[in-house]
């Protein structure tokens, strides 16, 4: 079998940087600032696009999407991984064809425009994302090759805008016993509540979670909502701290492990990263805490450049294995 196929949103990531963020505020969602949130109203969104011209400075342009970041860094590491979603007809589409060409893309859905991202970077370099999802939200189950998601052994599932998430409940149940599956739900996800997600958690056994969207899907402090994610059914729960490393918890086991500390040029990606470093690792037959500790090495690298710029390939993963 291959190794991970991702189950993702498809975005061209347009990541800009100002000093002064303020002129967000008239498009902040309901309920005030979000580090992430999405955008519909194609006026608000040619409105936010001048304005960006105006108070922000265009830095990069690259692919994006939480689940296509991580099997992107999977096949420059060298394992076999794939992609299933939807992109445009567009100039967007030919870029992210391009940026992914070491993945399969014959098996993405087509609609009229691409997905994307609009990331903005403020003085401290903290990122506030803008998700555009055009084709994104429409990926229905029609689009789905069962037979070739059924070919890998890992199924990583992450955020899908529309009816996304009832696709990936189904999608869940098809596969559960087939493949294993990992979930990286994001913030998008948790804001539904864990009801929502409870179809997911009750059968995937990798869950990626932040400390923040941790707190969002329970309302507990962490110990609590550790247990009360538990009782939803992951087997292992990799919980990422903001700039401090992750805390990998098995049952009643539990490693903390810290990350170098680093000055980093863009975190944007970093978490898909460290998804995939942690998804090697399993591959790779390693003990738990040291899928965490190459997850947190290959992450800290990805910071060091813009986007996928600096997203580590097969010889960075030898020599991380062998400073485990």
């Amino acid at each position: 079998m291959k190794d991970v196929v991702g189950i993702s949103s498809l975005n061209v990531d347009y990541i800009y940087e100002s000093e002064d963020l303020s002129f967000l505020e008239p498009f902040y969602p309901e309920g005030g600032y979000r580090r992430q949130w999405v955008l519909t109203d194609s006026r608000e969104i040619e409105k936010l696009k001048i304005i960006l011209k105006e108070k922000a400075r265009l830095i990069s342009k690259t692919g994006g999407g939480s689940g296509a970041n991580t099997v992107f860094g999977l096949a420059k590491m060298g394992f076999q991984s794939g992609i299933v979603g939807k992109i445009g007809r567009d100039a967007e589409a030919d870029f992210l064809i391009q940026e992914m060409k070491i993945i399969p893309y014959h098996h993405l859905a087509r609609d009229q425009w691409s997905g994307q991202a609009l990331i903005l970077l403020g003085p401290n370099r903290d990122r506030t994302i803008l998700l555009v999802p055009n084709a994104n939200r429409t990926l229905a189950w029609t689009d789905l090759d069962l037979d070739f998601i059924r070919s890998f052994s890992i199924m990583h599932l992450t955020s899908l805008l529309g009816e996304g998430l009832k696709l990936q409940e189904r999608l869940a149940r098809e596969m559960s016993g087939r493949v294993r599956i990992s979930f990286d739900p994001g913030e998008v996800y948790v804001r539904q509540g864990l009801s929502r997600l409870t179809p997911i958690l009750s059968r995937c056994e990798i869950l990626f979670i932040t400390e923040k969207e941790l707190e969002i899907l329970t309302g507990l402090p962490r110990p609590e909502s550790v247990s009360v994610i538990q009782s939803a059914g992951p087997q292992i729960i990799v919980i990422k701290k903001k700039g401090a490393g992750a805390l990998v918890v098995q049952g009643a086991k539990t490693w903390d492990l810290p990350a170098e500390i680093i000055r980093a040029k863009d975190t944007t990606g970093a978490g898909d990263v460290f998804a995939a470093g942690f998804l090697a690792g399993l591959l790779k037959g390693l003990f738990l805490p040291d899928c965490g500790r190459l997850g947190l090495s290959l992450a800290g690298q990805s910071m060091m450049g813009l986007g996928r710029a600096a997203y580590p390939g097969k010889e960075d993963l030898e020599l991380a294995l062998i400073q485990l």
